[in-house]
């Protein structure tokens, strides 16, 4: 009993000793997590304090130690050193180290806003550079303007005692000229006054003459106005009884004999003995009559056109090359060609240029196509400007046209132009007038075309 009573004792002591122990245990991590709380609120305030000053990502960036590395070489503070450096910059940009961003903004307010101050300054110098370059080309410029100046000065002064000089020169040279010039005009009143003497002995001797002679042309001048008016009416009676040209172009140059049983061919009575070559063409009209110009000197179509295609001894077979509807040839009709004649040979001139084949270009070639034509009908051909006393035609192409007055300073070339165009224009009138002047007939190459039965050349 006595053993189980100790070994009872022991067990409570033991528990009595593990609850204290647990106890103990207890209250010790109670204080232990109670300052642990305290120093993690202390630790978290403490980054909160320093990140208020910079940032953890801020703190771990390399630009940081940069930064941490310079202030701890300089023995400050990260932040002292980032004051120092940041004042310092503002006491070099804005001379004042209290200055703050926006004062230095609004004092730089020139500056483009998309640049920074160090590109301005760079723009600035080169500017200024360039202004200098060009102020040192403005001297140069300046210096040989300064030396071209002198020099015209020198030039001018040099040309003054020269005009100075001639003008003396001329001065002596002047006084000689009018001492001779009051003697001319000494011997000038004498001679006038011996001329005035003269005329009035010569007026007072001959103004009986002169009466006379008045009265003679006046007897005269009433005889010519009775002349005049006698001449006017012999002139009258000539004009009534004077027997006036035939226009040669009129003159009827065959008949139609027949006509073939196809009605395109016919016969006329002229043939190899009247000159007829083969190819000629005549113009097809019903009587004499009906070949006279109107009054604008025109030619009327005939009724029809033929072309000779076989020539015999004194007659020859015409093909009809043109009709008029209503009016087919028949016997006894009158064929012309201005250009043929059974028994005479007519003379044309041409002159100027013809467009024949109608594409309205006139060029000379067809002026030379158009007097080979003649002289194959049996025409003949004269050349020259003037027109010979026996010419039978003149033939003129296109008028040219008269040229523009030519301006004062107009070149050599525009000068020779204008005088070959003038020489054509004169030359072509003068031919015209002529022919008019002498009653000769002047042909244009339709009016010939008409005339030889042609509808085109």
């Amino acid at each position: 009993m006595a053993i189980r009573s100790n070994a009872g004792t022991g067990v409570i002591v033991s528990l009595v000793v593990f609850i204290l122990i647990s106890v103990f245990l207890l209250v010790v991590s109670v204080l232990f997590y109670t300052g642990k709380t305290t120093e993690m609120e202390n630790v978290q305030k403490m980054s909160d304090q320093l990140d208020e000053f910079a940032r953890k990502n801020e703190r771990n960036s390399e630009q940081f130690q940069t930064i941490k590395a310079a202030a701890d070489k300089e023995r400050k503070s990260v932040l002292g050193h980032v004051m120092d450096e940041h004042n310092a910059l503002k006491a070099w940009v804005d001379g004042n180290p209290d200055a703050s961003l926006a004062s230095i903004k609004q004092r730089f307010s020139s500056v483009d806003g998309g640049m920074t101050l160090y590109n301005t300054m760079k723009d600035l110098e080169r500017k200024v550079s360039d202004t200098r370059n060009e102020l040192e080309s403005l001297q140069e410029r300046v210096s040989a303007l300064q030396a071209e100046r002198d020099s015209l000065a020198s030039e001018l002064e040099t040309a003054s005692r020269s005009r100075d000089t001639l003008l003396a020169a001329e001065s002596k040279q002047l006084e000689t000229y009018q001492t001779a010039t009051d003697e001319h005009l000494a011997e000038i009143a004498d001679v006038r006054q011996m001329m005035e003497t003269s005329r009035d002995r010569l007026r007072d001797n001959y103004t009986d003459e002169i009466r006379n002679l008045n009265g003679d042309v006046a007897d005269l001048r009433q005889e010519k106005l009775q002349l005049k008016s006698k001449l006017d009416e012999l002139s009258e009676i000539i004009d009534e009884t004077r027997v006036k040209p035939q226009d040669p172009a009129t003159l009827v140059d065959g008949t139609v004999i027949d006509i073939a049983g196809s009605n395109d061919q016919v016969y006329i009575n002229r043939g190899r003995q009247d000159r007829i070559v083969l190819g000629m063409k005549f113009e097809v009209y019903g009587d004499a009559a009906q070949i006279r110009p109107d009054e604008n000197g025109d030619f009327p179509r005939g009724k029809a056109s033929l072309q000779v295609i076989k020539v015999g001894d004194t007659t020859s077979t015409a093909k009809v090359t043109r009709t008029t509807r209503g009016r087919p040839v028949v016997r006894e009709d009158v064929i012309a060609n201005a250009i043929y004649s059974p028994d005479y040979q007519f003379k044309f001139l041409v002159h100027g240029q013809f467009d024949i084949d109608g594409d309205s270009d006139a060029t000379e070639q067809e002026a030379a196509f158009l007097r080979s034509q003649i002289e194959n009908w049996g025409g003949e051909v004269v050349h020259g400007e003037t027109l010979p006393a026996d010419l039978d035609f003149l033939v003129l192409g296109l008028t040219p046209p008269k040229p523009m007055p030519m301006q004062q300073d107009a070149s050599l070339q525009l000068k020779q132009e204008y005088f070959k165009k003038r020489l054509i224009f004169d030359t072509y009138q003068s031919l015209y007038n002529q022919a008019l002047d002498a009653q000769i007939p002047v042909l244009n190459a339709n009016r010939l075309q008409i005339l030889t039965g042609d509808t085109g050349l």
